[in-house]
């Protein structure tokens, strides 16, 4: 695709990347996180990444709207598939694993996405089919010539239970660890497909 705590890293890096990549996201040179930033007001998340990805702006691209092949990206999604397709317009089912202290949960998010010519990829969360009561995301893809900018926003609402207090602060941390491990993810399928 956020939230295990304590002896359970793991889990919340695989919960995390579950909302990343819904948003619909290891490596000899990585990329660089120019810019984070997470905040918690209300129930909403909202997270801003700013990525400079080593690889061009068609390679980038191709990589993130494969939404039958998210898992490549990161293992903390388990599966995801493009539902339907029309144009630029998809519905895509993500499914990844999370968990919130030592309780550990299948995360399942259908979002709607939109490919614009103009290097953004708007992503809409379904709640009817989600376990997100509410979920927007903005990819923009900046050709830099031999590398990519991708600037990420996303606003989300989970529908499960975070812990008070600690829970949010935690929960922007591993957000935070998980736009690098995207980064790499994006790069490393990059390089293995290339000749």
């Amino acid at each position: 695709m956020l939230i295990a705590f304590v002896n359970h890293r793991q889990y919340t890096r695989r919960f995390a990347l579950c909302l990343l990549a819904l948003l619909p996201v290891s490596l000899c040179a990585a990329g660089e996180l120019l810019n984070a930033h997470v905040a918690h007001k209300d129930d909403h998340y909202l997270l801003h990444l700013d990525m400079r990805i080593k690889a061009r702006y068609a390679e980038v691209y191709k990589v993130i709207v494969d939404y039958n092949h998210i898992p490549q990206i990161n293992d903390s999604i388990k599966s995801s598939k493009e539902l339907w397709h029309k144009g630029k317009r998809h519905r895509v089912r993500i499914v990844g694993e999370g968990c919130i202290w030592i309780f550990c949960r299948t995360i399942r998010q259908v979002v709607d996405v939109t490919e614009r010519d103009d290097g953004y990829i708007i992503s809409i969360t379904d709640p009817a089919h989600s376990d997100l009561k509410y979920g927007r995301a903005l990819w923009h893809l900046i050709d830099e010539g031999k590398t990519t900018r991708v600037q990420y926003n996303a606003d989300f609402v989970p529908n499960f239970w975070v812990p008070p207090l600690i829970g949010p602060m935690i929960f922007k941390h591993r957000l935070l660890e998980e736009g690098q491990k995207t980064i790499n993810g994006i790069e490393r399928l990059i390089q293995q497909h290339q000749p």
